[in-house]
């Protein structure tokens, strides 16, 4: 009996994110392709793929592989990867626009805008500065 094609998916993910973890990017650019191979309409196979060739500094190779999901927001790895990758190929504003497409994804994940707290100040006695004129013997 010959296991389904989403638990070798499964396997393989975990694979290439182990291989990433380790440094060993050509080993999982290679489990990566065989990912995509296997779902190509998947929006995590291409952010794999994109990654790994980012990685390696291919930078047109990570673009060319996030563009589809990045560019339309569908998918928040695809847009990170192709942000840095047209950050990298100074196509700066087809970068800004993916993020902000994907703003959905991630805008609601953070506290930072939610709520402006202040901080006190600590509280400190001033302290005495002579010019370094005195010197302590």
């Amino acid at each position: 009996m010959s296991p389904s094609n989403t638990c070798v998916a499964a396997q393989l993910r975990q694979l290439i994110y182990y291989h990433l973890d380790n440094d060993l990017v050509q080993n999982a650019l290679f489990l990566a392709g065989r990912l995509h191979g296997l779902e190509p309409r998947s929006p995590d196979a291409a952010h794999l793929l994109a990654l790994c060739h980012f990685r390696l500094g291919r930078l047109k190779a990570a673009y060319d592989y996030s563009r589809d999901k990045g560019l339309r927001g569908q998918h928040l790895g695809c847009a990170y990867v192709f942000a840095q990758a047209c950050l990298g190929l100074e196509r700066l504003t087809d970068g800004i626009g993916a993020l902000d497409r994907a703003r959905g994804l991630w805008g609601g994940r953070n506290h930072w805008s939610e709520s402006k707290v202040e901080l006190p100040l600590p509280r400190s006695r001033p302290l005495a500065w002579d010019g370094g004129l005195t010197s302590s013997v």
